[in-house]
């Protein structure tokens, strides 16, 4: 009796073990530690690396033809990209790019990521779980758009976010008034909590019950500036950022006077960015600028310095 009571602690103790070792595992795989790297010739576009000292953000830029003096910059942030080192926002900045002649765009790294190609962005990434749209996080992100747009001499930004990146997107165009004249929110979970205790219930993991101070786009759009332009893309289908967060931002933003308008694509996910319906709105909304606008677009039909 006293043997099997032993060996059913032996085994007890080797399920723990093995438990927590999976689970220590996962949270060093979700930061991208063991995803493959490419060689820097296969990457498109040009390197970049702008923002202060120990702020660094590095991402890769992308222009067809001449420059275009009235164009907006446009910038792309990539989702969370769990176990992965993303580089899928540098063929959207790419497509975006040739759609819109004259336009640079600008895919950037959030803080802490790094690209397959060795590009790397100061700041810690962190775990993949809803908790790193922090202040520091859209300080950050906010002081590489104004360095972009300084370098560049744009008027305009036009700021694109999918997923993760559609929260600090939104966070951005909120809190750094007159930065982004228009957003794209694609597949946002632009209410943080819900969207956290979704993913809670939907994976089985403690790591998205763990208290966060993360900036939640749905209560940071209080402080939004009226002007500025909203467009949240989701696909209908999406199983992880659900589209009802995004049509509960959407509809608080046109409460507060806030020109936002909501795109469900039928029959699509969760992994939209690159869908050419996305690339098309994008591109427009970059060739839009160059016309003649009046206040209520918050867009300028100036020249700017090159």
């Amino acid at each position: 009796m006293k043997v099997a009571k032993r060996w059913w602690k032996l085994v007890l103790v080797a399920i723990v073990i093995i438990f927590l070792g999976m689970w220590g595992y996962q949270l060093i795989a979700v930061r991208g530690t063991f995803a493959p790297s490419r060689p820097v010739s296969e990457a498109t576009g040009s390197a970049l690396l702008v923002g202060t000292p120990n702020h660094r953000i590095a991402g890769r830029v992308y222009l067809t033809g001449t420059p275009d003096p009235v164009a907006p910059l446009v910038v792309v942030l990539h989702g969370d990209a769990p176990f992965v080192n993303p580089r899928y926002q540098y063929a959207f900045a790419s497509d975006v790019a040739k759609a819109a002649p004259g336009t640079r765009v600008a895919a950037l790294l959030r803080p802490g990521y790094g690209d397959p190609y060795g590009g790397k962005s100061d700041g810690d990434r962190g775990f993949s779980s809803g908790e790193n749209y922090t202040p520091e996080v859209i300080n950050d992100v906010a002081d590489a758009i104004q360095d972009l747009k300084s370098q560049w001499g744009a008027s305009s930004v036009i700021l694109v976010g999918h997923s993760g990146g559609a929260a600090v997107t939104a966070d951005v165009a909120a809190l750094h008034p007159g930065l982004v004249q228009h957003a794209f929110l694609i597949g946002c979970p632009c209410d943080v909590p819900a969207f956290r205790q979704h993913m809670a219930s939907a994976q089985w993991a403690p790591l998205w019950l763990l208290p966060v101070h993360t900036l939640s786009p749905l209560q940071t759009l209080d402080q939004m500036q009226r002007g500025t332009e909203v467009t949240a893309i989701s696909g209908a289908n999406d199983p992880i950022t659900l589209p009802q967060y995004a049509q509960a931002y959407v509809a608080k933003a046109k409460a507060q006077g806030i020109s936002a308008s909501m795109i469900e694509i039928p029959g699509k996910g969760h992994e939209i960015l690159n869908e050419p319906e996305i690339v098309g709105e994008v591109a427009k909304a970059a060739r839009s600028f160059g016309d003649t606008r009046g206040d209520t677009g918050g867009k300028s039909s100036a020249p700017a310095s090159n």
